[in-house]
């Protein structure tokens, strides 16, 4: 007898142990922790997406054809369309694959004037942000490639 009341005693203390690991030891992020992942979010992804090569355009990387979009958009791809048209079709993709499918808002900018962006995507945040913005250099210049990570 003495024995089935210490069984149920330390089935009691596992029990009020589990309640406490899963109520007090996993605690979702703190708010410094989120603008640290958003920041680094938005950092790894734009450096990502610049890095990456065409398959359909001479294996040139998204900075390449961006370069050509802001200054002439003289290469054709293979499929095609003009570098504009492919780097904007290449980060659509991308992003829709990965930022709509975690449902992370963003907003996305390639632009030599911030007024007037040749590509843009997502929504602009309306509240806080984490951006990280990438300075390309072409010839008349600098462009610009900047990615908005909302809330």
């Amino acid at each position: 007898m003495e024995i089935l009341g210490l069984a149920i005693v330390v089935v009691l203390i596992l029990v009020a142990t589990i309640f406490v690991v899963r109520f007090l030891v996993v605690k979702s992020p703190t708010e410094y922790r989120k603008g640290f992942v958003s920041a680094e979010l938005a950092s790894n992804m734009l450096s990502t997406f610049l890095k990456t090569s065409s398959q359909d355009c001479s294996q040139l990387t998204m900075t390449e054809l961006l370069q050509d979009c802001a200054q002439s958009g003289s290469i054709t791809c293979n499929n095609g369309q003009d570098s504009c048209r492919y780097a904007e079709s290449a980060a659509r993709q991308i992003f829709e694959g990965t930022f709509d499918r975690w449902n992370i808002r963003y907003e996305f900018l390639a632009f030599t004037d911030a007024g007037s962006p040749f590509i843009k995507m997502g929504a602009r945040c309306r509240a806080e942000k984490r951006s990280k913005l990438f300075p390309i250099p072409i010839n008349a210049g600098t462009m610009y490639v900047k990615l908005d990570i909302c809330g």
